[in-house]
């Protein structure tokens, strides 16, 4: 239709609401319906560009919500990752330690990669990984740069501790049966109620040396051996009552006091880990408890020096 036709002309629309009504009578001009149709285009044009940009505004908005769950997991796995390399990290520096310790037992030059490994640092910043990343750019930066290094680290930490544990394996394999013969375990099981060294009298009398171990336990707990040797006393003892004394080489021995029960004759051979008596309360005591001492050239020692293994 040529709306330039339409602009003189006049349009009559009869609405009839119902037949008992009047029928109503409206004129329209042809130039309204002209521009109605414009607006109608424009709206209709309008409405379609709205639509278009709502439904991009909404990928983008779907996509950046994807790319914003990738990110989180990934920031969570780089802070696990740190973790790790920290649990990591302190592993090796306890391997380090339980070497060292062993090279002290066995009276061993002590071992420089060892030290290497006791040496890593750990991280040169103390802030936390999961800040730094909310940092932005530059912290994820100083986060990636101290992981490599500790990365780095570590690697080192590894080859030189392998050659110190390789060494110390010839040590041990060339003085096996001094091994054996050196204590290196937890006689029993149960809790460390008084250490080694000064400490306040259980009996009220004062400040006195205590030159062992008490570990407290249940009645009829399992006594084992220390090391491989010869029992030198199997009896009574004035303070430590029921008392077993083991020999393991000329110049280191073991205690094992206030036992219920002893399991063994004096003069008899025993190995690492036999039982020799029970967990008892016998002699000066407050309670069941184990007194555990280690003499080297008739002096106590500290026990923990000698006790390689955990509970």
């Amino acid at each position: 239709m040529d709306t330039k036709s339409l602009k003189g002309k006049k349009f009559t629309v009869l609405v009839v609401p119902s037949p008992n009504d009047r029928i109503r009578r409206y004129e329209i001009s042809g130039r309204w319906i002209r521009w109605g149709g414009a607006a109608g285009l424009v709206f209709l044009a309008i409405a379609g560009v709205f639509s278009i940009l709502a439904f991009i505004l909404f990928e983008k908005e779907a996509r950046m919500i994807a790319l914003q769950h990738q990110s989180r997991l990934q920031k969570e796995e780089i802070v696990r990752i740190y973790r790790r390399l920290q649990d990591i990290h302190s592993t090796m520096v306890d391997v380090a330690k339980l070497e060292r310790k062993v090279r002290l037992i066995m009276n061993t030059t002590e071992s420089n990669s060892s030290n290497v490994a006791l040496g890593l640092g750990g991280p040169e910043q103390s802030v936390a990984p999961s800040v730094l990343i909310q940092k932005g750019r530059r912290g994820m930066e100083d986060l990636m740069t101290e992981m490599d290094r500790q990365i780095g680290d570590i690697e080192h930490g590894v080859l030189n501790q392998e050659e110190s544990l390789a060494g110390l394996k010839h040590v041990i394999q060339d003085r096996q049966t001094e091994w054996a013969f050196t204590p290196s375990i937890w006689p029993a099981h149960g809790v460390v109620t008084s250490r080694f060294g000064w400490r306040t009298s259980p009996f009220g009398l004062g400040r006195d040396f205590h030159p062992g171990l008490d570990i407290a336990g249940s009645m009829g707990t399992p006594i084992i051996a220390t090391a491989s040797g010869t029992v030198s006393l199997a009896g009574w003892d004035q303070g430590f009552g029921k008392t077993v004394v083991i020999d393991h080489t000329s110049s280191i021995s073991t205690l094992y006091g206030h036992l219920e029960k002893v399991a063994v004759y004096e003069g008899e051979h025993v190995k690492r880990g036999d039982v020799i008596g029970y967990l008892g309360n016998s002699g000066l005591s407050t309670g069941p408890h184990l007194h555990y001492q280690i003499m080297v050239n008739r002096s106590p020692v500290n026990p923990r020096r000698y006790i390689l293994n955990r509970f």
